[in-house]
């Protein structure tokens, strides 16, 4: 059996959705052009991203739409970035860049590179989108046409030597919608959960920080749980014992209630609760891991300290309080973060009030003031934010027995 791939899997998944009958032709065709819009835009490492958050919001095929983003890929990209560049020097400058001097067009090219590419990456991406919307309507009608569909397609199932890793994160993503669904909305929930979950590093760096044996994290606290799918998955995989998330945001924790309840394939409900509370102030039984995964910097810095005081009273002794937030010394990383958070906060995907970074060093500070031990972890994985996992343990209690 072939080694698995996931990006090979999700091209089989989106060229099975193509053949189906459940999508119509135009929103189909809407997602690849979306794809193509965005893979043409030189914002390289904020694609995905761009893709769920987009696709989430217009209930649009996200798989679809990421595997078209890829037009980006190594092999297309020198001529994609050629078109851009050309583009954008013929409208900014009335003519072509020259290149028969290679390397003096290369120096001028260079020079340029910024403002060409700000006005023909668009332009191409407008372009792409146009004949990509063009051409899938026409193949998807003309296959509907040829070969109509007998009826539903088979479920699509990861091969057997998928890791367990995206095994569990499959399964998270159908307690909150079906992958079988007619639904756009559905789709793209379903999709929005499993590839963030799949491709978030830090869901993979918190799931193994004490290990991959059974309850290894015990009982988690998850403060500013959002749908609740870390914590879900947690469960899934075996590292947590029992959970409880807390979010302000009501419709969100109606979401993270529905999917803890779900049973996909007869498995059994998630040992999950979820209350709607303030961060600022909750209450909540102590945890063996208590988590404030991109919360903090939605605060002021003295609410972030009121917060982080509270989530470390909650840490039961020999637990640890494990923090994710973006890093202000980490230099063009540090500006790529701030810049991607106060665009998703403009357009209200984020419902914080602010962003407000701080170094990680300050947060390691304040907590080790109180008694923990702190260590700061990368956990950007390849994309291009500062976020790091600051790791704060409390010591155990002397005279406790042995596990």
């Amino acid at each position: 059996m072939a080694t698995f791939s996931f990006w090979r899997e999700e091209l089989r998944r989106a060229f099975r959705d193509l053949q189906g009958e459940d999508l119509s032709p135009a929103r189909l065709g809407a997602a690849v052009a979306l794809g193509l819009f965005i893979g043409s835009l030189p914002v390289f490492g904020f694609h995905l991203l761009l893709v769920l958050v987009i696709c989430l919001k217009l209930r649009l095929h996200a798989v679809l739409a990421y595997a078209a983003a890829n037009v980006s890929n190594p092999f297309f990209a020198p001529f994609l970035i050629t078109a851009e560049i050309q583009v954008g020097a013929r409208l900014r400058t009335g003519a072509w860049l020259r290149l028969d001097h290679p390397i003096e067009a290369g120096y001028r090219a260079l020079a340029d590179f910024a403002a060409y590419m700000l006005v023909g990456a668009p332009l191409v991406g407008l372009a792409l989108a146009a004949a990509g919307f063009v051409l899938t309507i026409a193949f998807v009608l003309a296959k509907r046409a040829i070969r109509p569909a007998s009826g539903a397609l088979p479920p699509y199932r990861l091969p057997e030597n998928a890791p367990p890793w995206i095994v569990a994160a499959e399964r998270v993503a159908s307690r909150f919608a079906s992958p079988e669904s007619p639904s756009a909305a559905d789709k793209s929930l379903f999709h929005y959960v499993r590839i963030k979950l799949s491709l978030d590093p830090v869901a993979r760096l918190i799931a193994d920080i004490e290990g991959t044996r059974d309850g290894a994290l015990g009982d988690v606290l998850d403060i500013g749980t959002g749908r609740g799918q870390l914590p879900i998955l947690l469960l899934e995989l075996g590292r947590a014992s029992r959970a409880h998330g807390l979010d302000w945001d009501e419709a969100k924790i109606e979401a993270a209630r529905r999917a803890a309840a779900t049973r996909p394939e007869g498995s059994v409900p998630a040992a999950a609760t979820f209350a709607r509370e303030d961060a600022r102030r909750f209450e909540a039984t102590p945890a063996d891991t208590v988590l404030l995964i991109d919360l903090l910097h939605y605060f002021t810095i003295e609410e972030q300290d009121a917060i982080l005081g509270c989530a470390a009273d909650h840490v039961k002794p020999g637990g640890r309080l494990l923090v994710r937030e973006a890093d202000t010394e980490r230099g063009f990383r540090s500006f790529a973060t701030l810049l991607e958070e106060k665009i998703f906060t403009a357009v209200r995907f984020n419902r914080g009030e602010r962003v407000r970074f701080r170094p990680a060093q300050s947060i390691a500070a304040l907590l080790e003031a109180r008694g923990f031990h702190c260590e700061i972890l990368p956990a950007w994985g390849s994309t291009p934010f500062s976020n790091v996992l600051i790791v704060a343990r409390r010591p155990a209690l002397e005279n406790a027995p042995a596990a």
